[in-house]
């Protein structure tokens, strides 16, 4: 799975996970990722009535499983204010990875992603790297490098 530079929306304008659920759903339409953004969108949002994928410092890792995702893709999204969530620490969230995957893929590259993103969260560098970076090739470097594995030294 490539993560580019297309893959990161910066400045985001959203004031609810519905209303960033349905701008994240109607990117990836743009990017042939998806059909049908209303089902993709309410993917996001059963996921997230399900359990929370807020987790701390600002960050939520929102993922959408549903046949109408038509390849996987991870999402970055820094929004501009930070959008009400339940966290682990009650912070509201301003950082979004999202995932999006096919159903006939839900299983395992769905958990590897998750449990990828998740570990680098647990970095202080790469947190302070994705609060602060403005610059898209940079940052998707960085996001690129964890998503397949390396470490940045």
């Amino acid at each position: 799975m490539n993560f580019t530079e297309k893959n990161i929306l910066l400045d985001v304008s959203a004031d609810s996970q519905e209303e960033l659920f349905m701008l994240l759903a109607n990117y990836a339409k743009e990017l042939n990722v998806v059909e049908e953004t209303e089902k993709v969108s309410a993917a996001f949002m059963e996921r997230e009535q399900q359990f929370s994928t807020g987790l701390q410092a600002g960050f939520a890792i929102p993922h959408a499983k549903s046949a109408y995702v038509l390849t996987p893709t991870v999402l970055y999204a820094r929004l501009k204010q930070s959008v009400p969530w339940e966290t682990f620490d009650d912070s509201a969230v301003q950082h979004v990875f999202a995932l999006l995957v096919p159903l006939e893929e839900a299983g395992t590259l769905h958990l590897e992603m998750l449990s990828r993103l998740a570990t680098a969260l647990m970095e202080e560098t790469f947190i302070e790297d994705i609060q602060q970076h403005q610059d898209k090739s940079f940052l998707a470097q960085r996001i690129s490098k964890e998503m397949i594995g390396e470490k940045i030294v």
